[in-house]
């Protein structure tokens, strides 16, 4: 074989072999790790397996300099999906080694995850389910969408997917990003961010994790939020300080959260936020779609050899 190339993208493991006919088209040689990967490989892991290596098809690896360093013949990294924050972007460019991913394909799927997060809270769906279960038969308060605001801090294609669907059932949309750009509906108003913190029912992030995000919402922001304002993050666990979500969960500050991310994944058996009723847990699975999957599968193979032909 010509080339050897490491799988340790979750999503795509299980079913590789499905894909082995491209990587023999390509005289490609497929190599997964010889142990069970929940989440994501440390650097330590990685440097054990990269050795000889042309190509890595990943996860949310930690890909660092000493991973790079270790890589004698590494030329290519495809990441498995958009996010590449885990990959030191910048040595990996001076080593001459490419980084590929599949952009903005996710939209739709995460979108949808947030609005039946929102769903959720407002039509008190578990609470309701809960209530029978007990035997008990008593009405809840709920709140149609129409009532509700939302506030969207980063209006990248995920962002915008939100606010238009959003929009289209009713609820007013605040938006808040970065970078100024011109938005198609007039009903999404951009605001600064304590304005959308104060004002928003909802608030949803969809920022990408760097310096100017990390910890994006801390304490200071919690606290000006409303009393039953719920915040959904399906990003990056680090945008949220997680300590100061807990403390304000627990202080009442804030009415609940829906969370897909985690400052550390898979989140710790004896996490504080498994214990609030208030609170959603997602795996990390908001982008779930056996078809969007499917399609960064093909892409993410498709980068790898596209990447290895031009070198």
């Amino acid at each position: 074989m010509k080339y050897k190339i490491l799988v340790t993208a979750p999503p795509i493991l299980p079913k590789i072999e499905n894909y082995k006919k491209i990587f023999d088209e390509n005289n490609a040689q497929i190599f997964t790790p010889d142990f069970k990967v929940i989440e994501s490989l440390s650097a330590e892991q990685l440097i054990r397996l990269l050795k000889d290596v042309d190509g890595i098809l990943c996860g949310d690896d930690e890909i660092n300099i000493d991973v790079l360093r270790s890589a004698n013949k590494l030329k290519v990294i495809s990441k498995w999906g958009t996010g590449i924050d885990s990959i030191d972007t910048e040595s990996a460019k001076n080593l001459g080694i490419k980084v590929m991913r599949v952009k903005n394909i996710f939209s739709d799927p995460v979108s949808d995850t947030v609005l039946a997060y929102i769903l959720i809270f407002c039509r008190k769906i578990f609470q309701k389910n809960q209530i029978v279960k007990s035997n008990e038969w008593k009405k809840t308060e709920s709140f149609t969408l129409k009532e509700k605001t939302l506030g969207i801090i980063g209006l990248g294609h995920i962002g915008m997917s939100l606010a238009k669907k959003a929009i289209g059932l009713g609820m007013q949309v605040y938006g808040n990003d970065i970078v100024e750009k011109k938005y198609e509906s007039q009903l999404l108003k951009i605001v600064n961010l304590d304005y959308l913190l104060k004002n928003s029912d909802f608030i949803s992030l969809h920022t990408d994790l760097n310096k100017t995000t990390y910890h994006l919402i801390g304490k200071d922001q919690l606290s000006i939020m409303k009393k039953d304002s719920i915040i959904i993050n399906t990003s990056r666990g680090a945008v949220i300080n997680q300590i100061e979500l807990e403390n304000a969960l627990s202080e009442n500050k804030i009415g609940g959260a829906a969370l897909d991310v985690f400052e550390e994944e898979p989140l710790p058996k004896n996490s504080k936020l498994k214990k609030f009723e208030n609170v959603l847990l997602s795996p990390h699975n908001s982008n779930a779609s056996v078809e969007v999957f499917n399609k960064v599968d093909i892409r993410s193979i498709n980068n790898i050899f596209d990447s290895l032909e031009k070198t």
